[in-house]
Formats: C-alpha cells, sequence, structure tokens
C-alpha cells in the first residue's frame, strides 16, 4: 500500500476519533448532563430519555465510536514517541500493553446503555407492567454502575491513565514529537489515574467531580494534536 494511502488512512482516524470523541462526551456531559442520572430517580431518567432520546443514542454512539478509534491513535502516538528510543523495547511493550488491554473494556458501558435504553423506555411505556418497569430500572442501573467501572475506571483511567504517564515521559525526550505535548500528556495521565481513585476506595470531595472531568476534556484534545503530529512522523 502506498505510503501516502497510509498518511491518508492514518489522518483520517485521527480525526474520525477526535470528532467522534469531542461531540459524543461534549454532548452527554455539557447538552444533557447525562452523567449526572446515574443517581437521578427514575422519572427524571426517563424524562429526559422521552424527550431527548435519539440525541442521547447518537451521543453514545458517537462516543462509543471515539473510545474504540482512541485504540489506533494511541497505536499511532506510541510508535511515533518510541521510534527515537530504540533501545527502550520493554517500555514500549508496556504502552502498547495498555493499550490493547483496554480495547476489550472500552465499548462495554456504551454498548451496554445503547442496549437498556430502548428495554427501558418499552418497559415504562402505557400500559406496562409497573413491576417490570421497577424491575428494569434496578438492572439499569447496576449494569450501568458495574460495566463504568470496566470502562471508565478500569479502560480509561487505570490503563489509559498509565498510557498517558508513560508515553508522556517518552515523548518529552524525543526528538520527533515537542517535549511540552509529552509534559501536558504526563499532567493528563495522573488526572486519569487520580481519577480512578474512587474504585480503591479513595474520596476527593468535590476534587472527585472535577478532576475526571478535567482529565476527560484535555484527553481528547490531547490524542487529536499528539495524532496528527504523530502521523507526519512515522507515514
Amino acid at each position: 500500500m502506498p505510503a501516502s494511502l497510509n498518511r491518508a488512512i492514518a489522518y483520517a482516524v485521527v480525526l474520525a476519533g477526535f470528532l467522534a470523541l469531542a461531540y459524543g462526551l461534549t454532548t452527554l456531559l455539557a447538552v444533557l448532563n447525562f452523567f449526572s442520572l446515574e443517581s437521578a430517580p427514575a422519572a427524571e431518567v426517563l424524562s429526559l430519555l422521552k424527550n431527548r432520546g435519539g440525541t442521547v443514542q447518537a451521543a453514545l454512539v458517537s462516543a462509543l465510536i471515539g473510545y474504540l478509534l482512541a485504540v489506533p491513535m494511541m497505536l499511532i502516538i506510541t510508535q511515533a514517541a518510541f521510534s527515537d528510543h530504540a533501545d527502550q523495547r520493554i517500555g514500549r511493550h508496556i504502552a502498547f500493553g495498555l493499550v490493547w488491554a483496554s480495547l476489550p473494556l472500552r465499548p462495554l458501558w456504551w454498548g451496554a446503555y445503547l442496549t437498556l435504553i430502548p428495554l427501558l423506555l418499552a418497559a415504562h411505556a402505557p400500559g406496562a407492567d409497573a413491576t417490570m418497569g421497577t424491575a428494569t430500572f434496578a438492572s439499569y442501573r447496576m449494569i450501568g454502575a458495574v460495566l463504568n467501572t470496566a470502562t471508565e475506571d478500569v479502560a480509561v483511567n487505570v490503563l489509559g491513565g498509565g498510557w498517558f504517564v508513560l508515553v508522556g515521559l517518552v515523548i518529552s525526550r524525543t526528538r520527533n514529537l515537542p517535549r511540552p505535548l509529552g509534559w501536558i500528556g504526563v499532567v493528563i495521565g495522573i488526572l486519569y489515574l487520580v481519577s480512578s481513585g474512587e474504585l480503591f476506595g479513595f474520596s476527593f470531595g468535590n476534587s472527585g467531580e472535577i478532576i475526571p472531568l478535567i482529565a476527560g476534556v484535555a484527553g481528547p484534545f490531547w490524542l487529536g494534536a499528539a495524532g496528527f503530529l504523530a502521523v507526519r512522523k512515522i507515514f
């Protein structure tokens, strides 16, 4: 395959991944305030889904695509970061391993909600059995909480945060990519890792909401910028 075609495909992946993450996460966070509904009563959740269900579904699909496309974006960045450090084979293998290990977990939360939301609405449709509706909402809450731990806490915060720190440190000592970009990546990675604190029993009060928000916004922008620069270096 010609190098120019490889480069075009890589640019397309990076652009599509960035746009999908930006639209999906921005819509869910700022427009719909969807993540605040994790502890909201059933009536509030159902009201949003009935009134803006199409927007919710589109944002979930976009975020799911973005989370999956983040994998090739991270692989491209890893390749560019370590191309100037051939002696750091162990670090390179660890970085690639962190990316691949996160792949099976990334779609779980988004896929679960895309499947559960239509079932939840059907169970609360006019004439539906009230007991079934209550049980469906309880399942919606339980499955969402469990899979959110797998997708967000493990795949993104722990594995992704570790990748950001490792690759950021390598970029900060390379000639292939801007060194300040590497230090920014390290900071974002630390924010992701701190965001996983509740998984291990730590509580950060109000910062427990602010830190994940900063990481969640900064991470996609960093991936987009680093991804475009990395494509220029390796293709």
